[in-house]
């Protein structure tokens, strides 16, 4: 048995002041019905660290059902992973989890040894109950396996996460090969972690990420997907995407991006471009600004769908108005399937994507404006359209008008809109080679007006008769 480091209170920062009160409340219950109750994981860390935690974890010696019997606002979920929600009136949820070990071979087959030279250890079930020792060990880093003792308050470190925090270091329990062999998800985490709290990375980690990148390819794609918004719903998404492409994830989480982005292969024309938009949407996250999951894709997804276009048209030379849907459904679509995105997701982002190069042709004041701000992608198009010209130094008036709009009409996207708004996206926004090669400030590309096949603007149809009051007025 390993004895752990014990931090007194008078000796870490962590005061049940900076704790949430329904936290609180349930760490006293679960001590005055005589379990263990700690706070564990990643709010140990940020209180640690000065910073305030997302959320508020709780880890015990009470099985889930004795959990549940204790707060009667509670419910039991998950199979992989069985634990405690406890629900409050303002919809705050406090997760308590049993503490665990590490699952054996056995435990995983339900009793049954496993294949001999059988090299797949992905967890697929770790509801094997331990002691806080063993939780703590079977964690993935060890910043992230310190605990708070409400009985004593005492931090209480098994696996060396203070020195860490103070060598400021991102280092695994234990082999980084076979953590993430367990988990190949912890390889983004790590790297999230370094970009969020300013680490470095042990050296035999930064060894294992190179070494074991394609394991992410067994991965749920919604779990890959929750992990590739996080740092952009938080504001750390360009140091975190930056990392990502250095140890070689990006190839594997996203080929496309990586290869638009890899100054090697001589197609990085939009790469200065993809790291402003990234910043920026930091800048503004990290201020108080919150963007659509959809707007969030939008700006990773850009740099392609302005690739794809220049690609279809070739320099100087246009693509049919017409056609430009079909690109975007080409960049999206694919992207879209491997990451399991919900229609209406999907929906969202192509039709923000549509729409953002409209705005940047239209006015508030003109009559096709009335048509745009009723859609439920519409502040989707303006938080693109704003992210891009304040990256690119282009459609900064258009954009500042549209973010107006956007503030005064206090529009909230309304689920199950699925109307769309038949406005292809401009090569207005696509910059030149020139442009992207050769400037900080995009200049801007004018428009190209769409024409119908007769050579002309198309023809504007009444359809029916126009009412002034109550009265119908025919058109004479």
């Amino acid at each position: 048995m390993t004895l752990p480091r014990i931090i007194p209170r008078a000796e870490h920062p962590i005061s049940r002041g900076y704790i949430d009160p329904d936290a609180l409340r349930v760490l006293y219950r679960l001590h005055r019905s005589g379990f263990k109750a700690f706070l564990v994981g990643g709010s140990v860390r940020d209180l640690m660290t000065g910073r305030t935690p997302k959320d508020f974890d709780i880890g015990t010696d009470a099985k889930p059902q004795e959990v549940r019997r204790l707060f009667r606002n509670s419910r039991v979920i998950g199979r992989r992973f069985r634990l405690v929600h406890v629900v409050f009136d303002d919809g705050k949820v406090v997760e308590v989890s049993t503490f665990r070990k590490r699952p054996t071979a056995e435990s995983e087959a339900g009793g049954a040894s496993a294949p001999a030279g059988d090299e797949d250890i992905l967890i697929r079930s770790d509801n094997v109950f331990g002691t806080p020792e063993e939780d703590a060990e079977r964690r993935d880093f060890t910043i992230n396996g310190l605990f708070y003792d409400i009985a004593s308050f005492a931090v209480i470190d098994y696996v060396g996460g203070v020195t860490d925090l103070e060598r400021r270091v991102v280092r695994t329990i234990g082999d980084p090969d076979v953590r993430f062999r367990e988990d190949p998800v912890r390889m983004m985490r790590a790297c999230e972690f370094a970009a969020r709290l300013n680490f470095e990375m042990d050296g035999d980690l930064r060894d294992a990420l190179r070494e074991n990148r394609m394991e992410l390819r067994k991965s749920a794609a919604p779990r890959v997907t929750e992990e590739l918004l996080d740092p952009l719903r938080r504001g750390w998404g360009s140091e975190t995407y930056r990392i990502w492409h250095e140890a070689g994830l990006l190839e594997v989480l996203l080929p496309e991006l990586d290869e638009e982005i890899h100054a090697h292969t001589g197609k990085a024309a939009f790469a200065p471009l993809f790291w402003r938009l990234l910043a920026e949407s930091d800048r503004r996250v990290l201020a108080g600004e919150k963007f659509p999951d959809a707007a969030l894709l939008g700006v990773v997804m850009l740099p392609l769908l302005f690739a794809a276009i220049r690609r279809r048209s070739g320099e100087g030379k246009r693509v049919d108005a017409s056609r430009l849907l079909l690109v975007l459904e080409d960049v999206v679509n694919p992207l879209a399937a491997r990451l399991t995105l919900p229609n209406h997701a999907v929906h969202l982002l192509k039709q923000g994507l549509y729409t953002m190069g409209r705005l940047a042709e239209v006015r508030p004041r003109d009559p096709a404006a009335r048509k745009l701000v009723g859609k439920s992608y519409f502040p989707i198009a303006v938080s693109l359209l704003s992210l891009y010209a304040a990256a690119s130094g282009r459609y900064a008036a258009p954009a500042e008008e549209w973010v107006e709009v956007v503030a005064r009409t206090g529009h909230r996207l309304r689920k199950g809109e699925d109307e769309e708004y038949g406005a292809p996206f401009p090569e207005a926004l696509v910059p030149s080679a020139h442009d992207v090669a050769g400037s900080d400030l995009l200049p801007p590309i004018p428009p190209v007006p769409v024409v119908d096949a007769r050579g002309g603007r198309p023809r504007r149809r009444r359809r029916g008769p126009r009412r002034v009051g109550t009265e119908a007025v025919v058109p004479g």
